[in-house]
């Protein structure tokens, strides 16, 4: 489960990001649950799957 308004860290960039909500976005004509999110530092807003996002974001402790 992917906890809102906790820190996530990219397993690529090491950047911090946050997630803000969740929503549905389109993959090959079939809606999936997704995640909006933004990095820590800014307020530009991006959108992945939910499946995505926890395969390439782990929680800070």
């Amino acid at each position: 489960m992917i906890e809102i308004n906790k820190t996530y860290t990219h397993y690529k960039n090491k950047q911090s990001y946050i997630p803000l909500n969740t929503c549905k976005i389109q993959e090959n004509d079939t809606w999936v649950k997704a995640i909006i999110y933004k990095p820590i530092d800014s307020e530009e807003l991006f959108v992945r799957s939910y499946k995505e996002f926890k395969e390439k974001f782990s929680l800070v402790k």
